[in-house]
């Protein structure tokens, strides 16, 4: 047997790319079946990926640095195809809605999911190859913790996925928030999986890493969306701890108070920085998961957009986070880690046999 899985694997982002590896390597080892990744490379997620190389920002100096830093940026954009050429197997390429719908790939059975490929705002509309629509047959299309990334989707949607859906055997979400919309769209009931990443151990992404990076002790710094007050926040936290801060970096622009930008940073890098911190301060997503997976202390300032993802963790997990205090042991986030570990090995259990089932593999 073979599966298709298809996702955001060829994006510029560590949160896409190793979304993606997670699923495919649990598949592999787990249910013990071939796995490709299907290489679908929808249109509007190629030309964003290539926007981001401009610098796009109103901050001047940051617009300027983003120049400067222009092939550091393409370095990190080779890294991310070194990663999925290594890691990943894939289909042969497809680069529009028809060519994928006119010759699939011919797998058995096809997943789609996991990150926000269901977010209408990141693929200009609803997908029709991300809700799995060009294989017919029902009880081969399953549904992995796809994310709508919003808990509003635009009503003009609506009718559209309400179809899609209706036509996929295997149904699961990643956050309550879309098991609350699809209950109410389509009167379906969806599982409530976790994020890929989740279902490797602490110990599976040691080894991807690369060597450790920085020497010396440091805080990582880690922003999706530039948010100042995480800055202030990252300023506090060096402040009092009185070690080196390092920021993973966009376009390289650095506010001062950081020891070191890294542009250049590829998945391989960015799992080395998260392992071999000694804090983070983040308000992305996957910046919140791989502090989890590390076991680290961390301070998360949500970002503003797509926040429902972030908040379904939160509250899963039992951490609470904290933006009024004064110190860095005040404004760190506070989790039971033994609770954590339990909560993530249980829903790891049940992620792993609901990929079982829906494939059809014994045990």
């Amino acid at each position: 047997m073979r599966v298709g899985i298809i996702t955001f694997h060829f994006v510029n982002n560590f949160g896409g790319a190793l979304q993606a590896y997670a699923l495919q390597r649990a598949v592999k080892e787990q249910c013990k079946v071939d796995v490709e990744i299907v290489d679908y490379r929808n249109w509007f997620i190629r030309f964003t990926d290539r926007v981001r190389l401009l610098p796009i920002t109103t901050n001047v100096k940051e617009f300027f640095s983003g120049w400067a830093t222009m092939g550091q940026r393409a370095g990190r954009r080779h890294k991310f195809g070194r990663f999925a050429l290594k890691y990943s197997q894939l289909s042969r390429k497809y680069i529009s809605h028809f060519s994928l719908r006119r010759c699939p790939p011919g797998d058995d059975k096809y997943i789609c999911g996991s990150d926000q490929i269901w977010n209408p705002f990141l693929t200009a509309g609803v997908s029709y190859n991300y809700f799995l629509q060009f294989e017919k047959n029902p009880a081969n299309k399953i549904a992995y913790a796809p994310s709508f990334g919003s808990e509003n989707i635009n009503k003009r949607y609506h009718n559209k996925i309400r179809n899609y859906i209706g036509s996929i055997g295997y149904l699961s979400v990643r956050e309550k928030a879309g098991q609350e919309f699809i209950k109410e769209l389509t009167g379906r009931d969806a599982e409530r999986l976790i994020d890929p990443t989740f279902l490797l151990t602490k110990e599976d992404w040691d080894g991807v890493g690369c060597e450790r990076i920085e020497e010396h002790p440091y805080i990582l710094l880690y922003i999706m969306q530039r948010d100042q007050e995480v800055y202030e926040y990252a300023r506090k936290i060096k402040e009092q701890m009185g070690i080196k801060l390092i920021e993973i970096s966009r376009y390289g622009y650095n506010p001062g108070f950081v020891d070191e930008t890294l542009v250049d940073v590829g998945p391989m890098e960015f799992l080395a920085l998260f392992r071999d911190a000694e804090y983070v301060c983040t308000n992305s997503y996957h910046g919140l998961a791989f502090s989890i997976i590390f076991e680290k202390q961390f301070c998360l300032i949500p970002c503003k957009r797509f926040r429902a993802r972030i908040n379904n963790m939160l509250d899963l997990l039992q951490i609470d986070i904290n933006s009024d205090g004064d110190d860095w042991e005040s404004l760190t986030a506070t989790y039971d880690r033994e609770f954590v570990k339990e909560v993530i090995e249980r829903e790891r259990q049940k992620s792993i046999q609901y990929l079982k089932d829906s494939i059809g593999v014994s045990e």
